[in-house]
């Protein structure tokens, strides 16, 4: 099996570990920790090969996808969900600013 060491300022990282049952955050944290060594013009090259990659695969999802079945919402659709959302605020099945970015931090850490 090949590895390919990602080098650093004077020494070369340990080749990625295989990462088979990672946990995504886990995934994520072992990534970011992994490129907090880099140096700024690895960082730079990296972002330059990420961005290619992108716009190599990036498609339209408006040109690629079935949009012949969507249908707007009809006016009593809309007033549903309205009262939908106003009998959730009226049963306090609400969350703050802040209680939202809590649950947000804890289900994506990384996004700190």
């Amino acid at each position: 099996m090949e590895h390919n060491n990602i080098y650093t300022a004077n020494k070369a990282a340990e080749p990625f570990a295989m990462t088979y049952g990672m946990s995504d955050e886990l995934l994520a944290s072992d990534l970011l920790s992994r490129i907090s060594v880099l140096s700024l013009n690895d960082k730079q090259c990296l972002i330059r090969y990420i961005s290619e990659e992108v716009d190599q695969t990036e498609e339209d999802p408006w040109e690629t996808q079935d949009t012949s079945a969507l249908e707007p919402y009809t006016l009593e659709e809309l007033y549903a969900r309205i009262e939908e959302s106003e009998k959730a605020i009226r049963e306090g099945r609400v969350l703050t600013a802040k209680e939202a970015r809590e649950e947000l931090r804890k289900e994506f850490p990384w996004l700190r």
